[in-house]
């Protein structure tokens, strides 16, 4: 599989599968009112507010990171998360993982990596990405409801694992062609979604359900149907996130900054449309790109994407950078090894200790 992450432009087949496809075993700051909404979303881009639809929730319970909000790390085991939290200097806050998918019962059943996530092994939060089946299941039989035992499933291996409460990335970057998961009839989509999204609450009533869009993609894989038409209902939705890389286009400038966070599947319209539906916003994945269409070493997206933070901690749930350096994924490793040297002394200078 090759590494380039997918272009607005026209049909993609191969997109970042490798970037999120590997198969591992693997706020607190509350700005007040009309304020929060001013600043928060006019910062977006640097350009004027938008007006926000009421108050905006509380954001994340526990900030070991001393960030102002929750900042995470992907890691396979407590260890990988535990070496950023030492090259920063701060606790890492939440912990992606994802799922080993090839079947049901490692989707739902097994101790990986859930188990290796306890408390006792990393006193954080967890964030799981899960698809909605393995690539033997099929979207139609999802919406009819015929996977729920399955989540059902997942949620007592959440509460037995004392993981009641995680963060769980149901169907995660649907508007791609890269998974099997995709969502190629949004209704049916949506239907799917909630019924996993209730059976898994059946038995792990405190989870947290996140609906989470790639960025630059602002179609469904039918290319015509538009993103939001996923969007399965606000009952079946506690968090609102995307997946977003510097790439198609990098942002190098303000104005293409302005350009890549106001597009359907922007940045900026997903904090939007948080806040005017009540919901705490998330960004799972966020990182520099090497291969075509990134903007490699790029010091300015790690500035942005700061600022970007810091205006919208009264919504934001947890943001997480994802560390790669595979030959055959995005490369945006900071630490171990360094290959962005001046994206990572920024990213010290702003997310460190000293920052």
């Amino acid at each position: 599989m090759v590494t380039r992450p997918p272009s607005p432009s026209g049909p993609d087949t191969t997109g970042p599968a490798t970037r999120r496809g590997r198969r591992v075993r693997a706020s607190l700051v509350m700005l007040a009112g009309v304020l929060a909404v001013l600043v928060g979303v006019g910062a977006c881009s640097g350009g004027s507010a938008s007006p926000s639809a009421g108050a905006s929730p509380s954001a994340a319970p526990s900030v070991r990171s001393g960030l102002g909000w929750a900042s995470g790390a992907n890691g396979n085991y407590p260890v990988d998360v535990n070496a950023w939290a030492s090259w920063t200097g701060r606790p890492v806050d939440v912990a992606i993982v994802f799922t080993t998918r090839s079947d049901w019962a490692n989707i739902t059943t097994a101790s990986w990596p859930i188990g290796a996530f306890t408390r006792a092994k990393f006193p954080g939060q967890v964030s799981v990405a899960q698809p909605l089946y393995p690539e033997d299941g099929n979207e139609a039989a999802c919406a009819n409801g015929d996977y729920d035992r399955y989540w059902a499933a997942f949620g007592q291996t959440l509460t037995r694992n004392g993981r009641g409460d995680a963060y769980v990335r149901l169907g995660w970057e649907f508007n791609g062609n890269w998974f099997w998961w995709n969502a190629k009839d949004p209704a049916a989509f949506r239907s799917c979604f909630a019924h996993a999204a209730t059976a898994l609450r059946s038995t792990a009533p405190h989870v947290k359900i996140e609906w989470t869009m790639s960025a630059h993609r602002d179609t469904l894989t039918d290319r015509t149907s538009d993103v939001w038409a996923a969007y399965p209902g606000d009952q079946y939705v506690d968090v609102v996130s995307i997946d977003t890389y510097d790439s198609y286009p990098a942002s190098t400038s303000q104005q293409l900054w302005d350009q890549q966070c106001h597009q359907r599947s922007g940045l900026c319209t997903v904090a939007e449309y948080a806040r005017a539906h009540h919901k705490e916003l998330a960004v799972p994945e966020w990182g520099l790109v090497r291969s075509t269409g990134g903007g490699g070493d790029n010091p300015y997206y790690i500035e942005k994407m700061h600022q970007f933070f810091a205006a919208n901690t009264d919504i934001l749930a947890y943001e997480a950078y994802f560390n790669n350096a595979e030959d055959q994924n995005v490369q945006s490793s900071l630490n171990n090894p360094d290959l962005n040297p001046n994206s990572a002394k920024r990213y010290l200078d702003l997310f460190g200790k000293s920052g």
